[in-house]
């Protein structure tokens, strides 16, 4: 897992230093580490990879396809703000056992409740969007007002930040505003969680030499699981077992990938592998191991 710091964070980063408060700098990094290596986790407990995770100033931005399913876009979109909120609450815990931490954790404390409150907002291209266009029928319309909706609370940031002038000025919704307004027009690609069967995984450097590799495994394991047994340096064949150890059907890693595209990743392997064999069989048989 890599991490690149996008210029914005950088400058938002500065801006916070400039305000004096070294404190609140630090535990906003400490949020978005913690953020973004939530939506991460649960990124590989359903069968995804990240590349890279890049630091923004609201967190990061995640992107995707219409194949990965409903179900593991919202859980990967809520991961991050539900560590923040945890984390949050975790300190406020804390000051009741411990009074004399208040003026080591508010800041910490601030910083991860207000980065979940924002992220869950339905603006492109925060989290709360993320799990609007996982529900949405039409994806391509939803997008469009989730754009639209972020340029729109962006620049009324911008605004509330200039007339609060007039009263205790607010830079840091100025901010905000910038940095949700760029999101909103260009976002980033970046932290584009990838499926794992596209990974390099799949294709094998036979030149330096691959084993065969034989696996068992049970009729009801899903997908997820079995996708971190595919290795660069081996092909592995999959016998699926019934309870008395004895062999049902057998595929190999291309018979796999294809299972990882049609069904969500959650699915049973008997399940996937039922669908692909029937689709195979309206083109005139299906082989019981393919590798």
């Amino acid at each position: 897992m890599k991490f690149k710091i996008h210029p914005l964070f950088v400058a938002a980063s500065l801006a916070t230093l400039l305000w004096g408060n070294v404190l609140l700098l630090v535990s906003y990094v400490a949020a978005i580490v913690m953020h973004e290596v939530a939506h991460a986790r649960m990124a590989a407990l359903r069968g995804y990879t990240l590349g890279t995770i890049t630091l923004m100033p609201y967190g990061g931005v995640i992107s995707g396809g219409d194949r990965y399913s409903r179900s593991d876009n919202i859980l990967i979109a809520l991961a991050g703000p539900a560590v923040n909120v945890i984390v949050g609450v975790m300190a406020v815990a804390l000051w009741w056992l411990l009074p004399e931490s208040y003026a080591y954790t508010k800041s910490l404390c601030i910083a991860n409740l207000s980065l979940a409150a924002v992220n869950l907002m339905p603006l492109y291209p925060l989290d709360g969007s993320r799990v609007v266009l996982s529900l949405a029928r039409n994806k391509l319309r939803a997008l469009t007002g989730l754009k639209v909706a972020g340029v729109i609370v962006s620049v009324l940031l911008v605004v509330l930040s200039i007339l609060s002038v007039l009263f205790t000025f607010n830079l840091s919704i100025g901010i905000m505003g910038v940095f949700l307004f760029y999101g909103a027009l260009w976002g980033t690609d970046d932290e584009a969680y990838l499926h794992v069967a596209s990974m390099s995984p799949m294709t094998k450097d036979y030149k330096a030499g691959v084993e065969r590799r034989e696996i068992c495994l049970s009729r009801d394991m899903p997908l997820f699981k079995i996708l971190p047994l595919v290795r660069r340096d081996s092909v592995a064949t999959f016998f699926v077992i019934d309870d008395e150890g004895c062999e049902i059907f057998s595929f190999g890693e291309r018979d796999l990938e294809q299972m990882c595209v049609d069904n969500e990743l959650s699915a049973a392997v008997a399940d996937a592998y039922a669908k692909i064999s029937c689709n195979s069989c309206h083109c005139g048989g299906v082989n019981k191991s393919r590798s």
